[in-house]
């Protein structure tokens, strides 16, 4: 009868199905892990996953990660730049303004029509000359 030695353990163990799974998409090929080792690999696996994933108590299921105020205006830059483009089919041609207070943007005045705070021109998205981002 053929053996194999587990390569966590290194014990010696009898090359059959109780001992060492198939390996994947193979019918005569073992893995070289006894079930045992793998069995407690996966357990360990799966406490780590468990400890990493955040869980928030109340209404929410995940927590938010607060985004850098340079990807808050490049996300509004390009969410206002291709509503306008899917609207009136042509690229924006004005100056973008944002109001970080609010998330509001416009591009009519430099004034937060809310909050009546001074906005901050965020410019215009590049495009390339195939029209892709």
């Amino acid at each position: 009868m053929d053996t194999r030695t587990c390569i966590k353990c290194e014990i010696e163990y009898p090359l059959i199905d109780q001992y060492f799974a198939l390996a994947h998409g193979s019918t005569t090929r073992r893995v070289t892990v006894c079930r045992e080792c793998r069995k407690e690999y996966d357990r360990q696996y799966r406490i780590n996953k468990q400890e990493q994933q955040e869980v928030v108590s109340g209404d929410e299921m995940y927590t938010i990660k607060e985004e850098s105020l340079q990807t808050k205006k490049h996300r509004m830059l390009k969410a206002f730049n291709y509503i306008h483009l899917n609207a009136f089919g042509e690229q924006m041609s004005e100056n973008i303004y944002w109001c970080k207070d609010d998330n509001g943007v416009q591009i009519t005045d430099n004034t937060c029509s809310k909050c009546n705070k001074t906005m901050e021109q965020i410019g215009f998205v590049d495009y390339n000359q195939s029209g892709e981002k």
